[in-house]
């Protein structure tokens, strides 16, 4: 082999050389332009019979995957015209998670706030206070509750939020906040407690 052909061989593997460079580089820039195949899930700015804020909910279901979705039963919204006194139900997914809140009404002696402390000081609890309201989180599920009681007997607000079993003090913290917001409308206008009014505003305190 001559010096000619020894030099027309190095520049055909630096032509080589320098296309799959090329080739690499494009594929780079190709695969972070290329559209992502999850979708971003669409939380609406009110959820739940267009009762409670969508950024609680948004907070806890992934940012992508499968689109939002929702549905209730019973009574979420109490603005609406055919509102009465009644527990409520309301489901929310995307992203291949689901949010589950309910809220309802113990009345009678079944079910006091001296037992609501009980049970946040059980073991595996986390006790979770906003004002005179409190509750605990304790596997899957985040509850709050507030003294609905009356001159008709005594009555407790629950509200309860089932997400998925967590001992993450963010996660519960998020929980808490959603169940919050709950509270604040649906014993404030649904069932009006006495003392509902005066439920801190803002998020709720854990421990």
């Amino acid at each position: 082999m001559n010096a000619t052909d020894v030099r027309n061989r190095r520049f055909g593997l630096w032509i080589a050389l320098a296309a799959v460079v090329v080739l690499a580089v494009v594929g780079v820039v190709a695969w972070q332009m290329w559209p992502s195949g999850d979708s971003d899930v669409a939380v609406p700015a009110r959820v739940c019979d267009n009762a409670l804020p969508g950024a609680d909910v948004k907070t806890l279901l992934p940012e992508k995957g499968k689109q939002f979705s929702q549905w209730h039963t019973g009574v979420f919204n109490p603005a609406e015209p055919y509102t009465k006194k009644a527990p409520g139900t309301c489901k929310v997914y995307g992203g291949g998670k689901a949010v589950r809140i309910e809220h309802s009404l113990y009345s009678g002696a079944d079910y006091t706030m001296k037992e609501v402390a009980r049970d946040a000081s059980a073991a595996g609890a986390t006790r979770i206070r906003l004002g005179k309201a409190g509750g605990f989180h304790k596997g899957d599920t985040t509850s709050l509750f507030a003294d609905c009681s009356s001159g008709r007997g005594k009555a407790v607000v629950e509200v309860d939020v089932t997400y998925h079993k967590t001992s993450d003090r963010a996660v519960i913290q998020k929980m808490a906040s959603l169940a919050a917001d709950t509270l604040r409308l649906e014993a404030r206008e649904l069932w009006d407690c006495g003392g509902a009014h005066s439920l801190p505003n803002g998020i709720p305190q854990l421990g």
